[in-house]
């Protein structure tokens, strides 16, 4: 009977101990995402927050920042080609509280640099070549997928990809995406 009792006592501690456990991981509702490999090598700024709405569904943003210099040799022209800011929603398919495998509907707003090249002749026959810059800003709408596996002290890994439609006029192209191979932390 004292045994029983003892792996009773064990058995409730231990419930109680994992029920604490889950509790903790549900009271932190906010995820922060880095991308080191883009950082790294192209340099590209890739971050993303994310508010957690229940254990299956979480709204958040998404920052893309080219940090590089396209400078044209003519001038100081600084051509940064991108900037993509993406709010999504996502719902979460996965055991624990807010991890595994996730489906998302984001929309990208997306501002470019786009140059052109251009001739001009004037009467004497000969020509003038010169680039035109313009800031393009379009916006759109896409799905993506992926996982996310929260481990040991709240940290966090995330793969993931989309696709996304843009919409509006210029000599752009029409579809756009987001990515995540990052690291993380929820708080």
């Amino acid at each position: 009977m004292k045994k029983l009792l003892l792996c009773l006592s064990l058995f409730s501690a231990f419930s109680a101990s994992a029920q604490e456990v889950e509790n903790a991981t549900s009271n932190r509702k906010n995820d922060i995402m880095l991308s080191p490999i883009e950082l790294i090598t192209v340099p590209l700024l890739n971050i993303s927050y994310e508010r957690l709405l229940n254990d299956k569904s979480g709204i958040g943003i998404n920052g893309i920042f080219y940090l590089g210099n396209n400078s044209n040799n003519n001038d100081n022209y600084d051509n940064n080609n991108l900037t993509q800011i993406s709010p999504y929603y996502r719902m979460y398919f996965g055991r624990k509280y807010a991890a595994g495998f996730f489906v998302e509907a984001f929309t990208p707003i997306t501002t470019t640099n786009q140059s052109t090249y251009n001739f001009q002749y004037n009467q004497s026959g000969y020509s003038q070549s010169f680039y035109t810059y313009e800031k393009k800003t379009t916006i759109g709408a896409g799905i993506g997928f992926g996982g996310k596996w929260l481990v040991r002290s709240n940290i966090l890994f995330e793969a993931s990809a989309g696709v996304a439609r843009r919409f509006g006029e210029g000599n752009y192209d029409q579809v756009t995406g987001k990515g995540m191979l990052g690291i993380g932390y929820r708080f």
